[in-house]
């Protein structure tokens, strides 16, 4: 009896198979000549997103959005012209329209803030690595004791490669771990690299 089921069973799938061909036959041969074939619509490429998100820690990403809405006068959630006008006044700064226009062409689009924080991403990651930034610190610590002289290390960023303004050494000096005079360069390098959570 089962094999008689599986007979009936292939003998179906015959018949079926017969006329589905006879039926795309029978099409073919009615189409007009100079039908054009179908073409299957090519899928647009899925675009790549990038989570710039995970660059930084809760934190940071916290001090960055204080930052944008500082920033963001209007509160439009879009930094412009207007806007970097009216921080820079704030600041006691009166800078020209090419120098906001070239902060504003840094951005791929409208700098809202996920933009910002990108920018700052590039900028802050293109740093050189950690370890790179700690042996530049080490050939100049001739006892390798993990610290440099303040006022060496001052004389340095106002002597030699990129000229710091005095202006720029007071900001360094605002984040740089100096305690009795010592700058403790491990604790700066992961500073500069990883924000308040390296210090820990």
């Amino acid at each position: 009896m089962g094999e008689e089921k599986e007979k009936d069973k292939s003998t179906k799938e015959k018949k079926t198979k017969k006329k589905k061909e006879k039926k795309e036959e029978s099409e073919a041969e009615n189409a007009p000549a100079d039908a054009p074939e179908e073409k299957k619509e090519a899928k647009p490429a899925k675009r790549g997103t990038s989570n710039v998100f995970a660059l930084f820690n809760q934190a940071q990403i916290q001090e960055f959005k204080e930052a944008f809405t500082m920033i963001d006068q209007n509160r439009d959630g879009v930094i412009d012209m207007d806007d970097l006008l009216s921080i820079h006044q704030q600041l006691g700064r009166d800078p020209d329209q090419k120098t906001l226009g070239g902060m504003l062409e840094e951005s791929p689009g409208q700098l809202n803030f996920t933009h910002f924080l990108t920018l700052f991403g590039e900028k802050l990651h293109g740093t050189d690595p950690e370890g790179t930034l700690r042996d530049a610190f080490i050939m100049f610590d001739e006892g390798n004791s993990g610290k440099l002289s303040e006022e060496y290390f001052k004389d340095l960023l106002m002597n030699t490669g990129d000229l710091f303004s005095k202006d720029e050494v007071k900001q360094t000096w605002k984040e740089a771990p100096i305690e009795g005079g010592q700058l403790d360069y491990l604790k700066f390098v992961r500073l500069i690299k990883r924000g308040d959570e390296g210090e820990q």
